[in-house]
């Protein structure tokens, strides 16, 4: 017994109170910044993996302003739903990491005292016996649970792989939309100043009397409401930006500046590449098939349990000065129970696993028809815009000026030029960042870039919690 407490001891873990510190976490998050050296680090390893090539690479350079290429690579060491993603990864892998061990052995002490008989009324009357019960997993369902283990560990994996590549796209959305918002306030700070200067020149020729008071008046009227506009368009693209900082898992005060891009490419476009890389990289899709085998090896291992495992005991007992060896053995009967519920909630789980995967690919497929209609539509609208409408109304309002300049103005017409190559110029952003967010939605439905067949690269943390001000990371490839 003794012998067995100091085992107990020596090999048993201490609790360690960790509590929060909030001066801590916020001097952390106040410290990140695009210059840190980690984020520089695996901005190359994501190049080199996504090009292909296995060189220097020098793109990552945010000190001439932060472009959507390196605001992605930032967000992925940064984001908070991905870091908070990782740190659920780490259960599921020290549950693999100690899956499949040995039960502890189990120490038992018998003592009898013999009350009535040739002993009872002196000498030693009492028997001393102690056993130690030793679980022998004959069965095969340690090697079953491993293997659960590593599968759902596995699945954890792509699982973060695939909120990874989501978070990219949903990132080059709001950049997107952020940068059109950026335009769109360029737009209208244009036409405000176009509008000043038509206005100014409709208050001379009224006092002038070439044009009456309420004409001039109008201009003043449109001035005033594109101010307006145009404090409505800043306020937006603020809060837009302030999103993106947070996509970023950045301050809002972090110094830094932001490169406007409403145009983005797709990689194909071509219907029939896309379902194929749609079936082959989807990482969604890649996570439900990789949980639907943690389903197959939860089967295995309840089908397992229903066999016995052997339990030896060996022992030692004392009885009247005379010692003794111990052996007992014990072998559960699968006879009634035979584990048939764990085996029936196993298989049903299964087919729910195989039921998501289905639905799941059916889901995707559907989408990409839709988002491939959408794209082509955007094309085609903002194609139009930009061949037809936008120069129409610059001749239009080019003309209209011309014949002010000579003092002819007609207000309703001269405002109405203005309004129209406004209008044109704001449809054309809209249809550039509709067909942009578009091409995004086919690339995420593609599944990220990469020169092997294996899924994107996944980042995992060392520890549960960070180590220094920036979240300690490893480069993990799942290639399961």
């Amino acid at each position: 017994m003794l012998a067995g407490l100091m085992m107990l001891a020596g090999g048993c873990q201490s609790y360690e109170r960790k509590p929060l510190d909030m001066d801590a976490m916020r001097a952390a998050w106040l410290a990140r910044s695009p210059w840190n050296q980690t984020v520089r680090e695996f901005a190359a390893r994501l190049e080199q993996a996504e090009s292909g090539t296995g060189g220097t690479t020098t793109g990552f350079d945010p000190s001439d302003g932060l472009t959507l290429a390196e605001a992605e690579a930032v967000t992925l060491v940064f984001n908070p739903n991905l870091r908070r993603a990782r740190l659920e990864a780490n259960v599921t892998r020290a549950t693999a990491a100690h899956a499949g061990l040995w039960q502890d052995p189990v120490l038992g002490v018998d003592l009898e005292r013999i009350v009535s008989g040739a002993s009872g009324g002196g000498g030693n009357a009492w028997v001393a016996g102690s056993t130690i019960g030793i679980t022998i997993p004959i069965s095969g369902r340690l090697e079953a649970e491993k293997a659960r283990a590593g599968a759902s560990f596995g699945a954890e994996l792509d699982r973060v792989v695939a909120k990874e590549w989501a978070t990219r796209s949903a990132l080059r959305e709001l950049w997107i939309e952020w940068s059109a918002a950026c335009v769109r306030v360029e737009v209208t700070e244009d036409v405000i100043a176009r509008l000043g200067e038509v206005a100014s020149l409709a208050d001379k020729q009224g006092q002038a009397g070439s044009i009456s008071r309420i004409d001039a008046r109008l201009f003043r009227v449109e001035l005033a409401g594109r101010e307006a506009d145009l404090i409505a368009a800043t306020a937006r693209a603020k809060e837009l930006e302030l999103q993106v900082r947070a996509m970023l898992g950045l301050a809002p005060q972090t110094s830094l500046t932001l490169v406007a891009s409403v145009v983005f490419d797709a990689r194909t476009t071509q219907i029939d590449a896309l379902r194929t890389q749609l079936d082959s990289f989807n990482p969604e899709l890649i996570a439900v098939r990789a949980e639907y085998e943690v389903a197959e090896q939860s089967v295995r291992t309840e089908v397992r349990k229903q066999y016995p495992d052997l339990v030896i005991g060996p022992g030692y007992a004392s009885d009247e000065g005379d010692s003794r060896v111990l052996l007992g053995l014990s072998l559960p009967i699968p006879l009634w129970n035979r584990n048939q519920q764990g085996i029936a909630e196993a298989t049903a789980r299964r087919e729910v696993a195989r039921g998501r995967f289905e639905t799941t690919y059916e889901h995707l497929t559907s989408m990409l028809a839709i988002a491939f209609t959408r794209f082509e539509a955007g094309k085609a609208q903002r194609e139009l815009i930009e061949r037809v409408v936008v120069p129409l109304a610059d001749e239009q309002e080019a003309d209209v000026r011309k014949v002010a300049a000579l003092g002819r103005v007609d207000a309703l017409l001269l405002l109405g030029s203005l309004n129209t190559k406004y209008s044109a110029k704001i449809r054309l952003i809209d249809a550039r960042a509709s067909e942009s967010i578009m091409a995004v939605r086919l690339d995420e439905l593609m599944g990220p870039p990469s020169a092997s067949t294996t899924p994107m690269i996944s980042l995992v943390p060392i520890s549960p919690a960070p180590t220094t001000s920036v979240d300690a990371i490893a480069h993990v490839s799942t290639t399961h």
